[in-house]
């Protein structure tokens, strides 16, 4: 399964839109016309093995314009045969990041950045099996949503950087680039993996600002196409401004994850 949306073409202003593509649950919307909303420039791209053994999303917010979103795109697009034989092996967890870097860090690609107008941020997130691994420049957020993570309110993989980009604007520009990137073991049972842009967390009364708000409306409601209503609903009410587009996805992990060696299995 391979699936390509643009804010640009789609915007879903005024409105929710919500589709499932295998395993994976999308929603979006636009913003509200009637406070200010006049254009979506988030962007996204999916990938699902046709096994289902894997599943990589990109996710991307652009400012100013939407063309570094695309460029974005159209990059991974360009290279899906070799992200795909990456995403086969076994040392995926490996060879992701010196790949996508040396993609980013080409001199093409960053001349073609030089050339655009306005900047992105890129949230890339690839699962399979029991490890989720992820890549982020910028604002966008993912999250695994687990009651073993609950427990301490644990719910965010990365944090909000409100000052790196890919575009006109470009890390990869930088002597060092700068980005954020990590690995986690799932726990056992259902994992919800939860990408999204900050429109979500960016209403008035920022009430999925408060990540157990989140975790509420995606776990508890038991169905992830309801839970995204439920959000996107929410940001209807809210008379949300700023685009907001969600990817997510459940994973039943059937391995005991770590605990502690003192561990009583209670």
């Amino acid at each position: 399964m391979e699936y390509t949306w643009i804010g640009r073409v789609q915007p879903n202003l005024d409105e929710v839109f919500i589709k499932k593509l295998g395993n994976v649950h999308i929603g979006t919307f636009g913003g509200s016309t009637s406070k200010g909303a006049q254009k979506n420039e988030d962007a996204l791209f999916v990938i699902e093995d046709d096994n289902k053994s894997w599943i990589f999303s990109a996710l991307l917010d652009a400012h100013n314009t939407s063309q570094s979103a695309e460029l974005i795109i159209d990059l991974l697009k360009d290279n899906k045969n070799n992200l795909i034989s990456i995403f086969n092996s076994n040392n995926v967890f490996l060879e992701l990041e010196p790949y996508l870097l040396s993609l980013f860090s080409n001199i093409g690609f960053k001349d073609k950045c030089r050339d655009l107008t306005g900047e992105t941020s890129c949230l890339l997130c690839f699962q399979k099996g029991e490890f989720l691994w992820w890549f982020s420049v910028g604002d966008c957020m993912a999250f695994l949503f687990h009651p073993d993570l609950k427990k301490f309110n644990q719910y965010g993989l990365n944090q909000r950087q409100f000052y790196e980009w890919i575009g006109q604007v470009n890390t990869f520009e930088l002597s060092i680039p700068c980005y954020t990137v990590g690995r986690r073991q799932l726990r056992q049972g259902s994992n919800h993996i939860v990408l999204l842009t900050d429109g979500v967390l960016d209403t008035g009364d920022e009430f999925y600002a408060n990540y157990s708000n989140l975790y509420n409306s995606i776990v508890n409601e038991d169905n992830l196409e309801l839970g995204l209503r439920t959000i996107l609903g929410h940001l209807v009410r809210q008379g949300a401004v700023d685009s907001s587009t969600i990817t997510c996805w459940e994973y039943f992990n059937e391995y005991q994850g770590q605990n502690p060696s003192d561990w009583s299995g209670c």
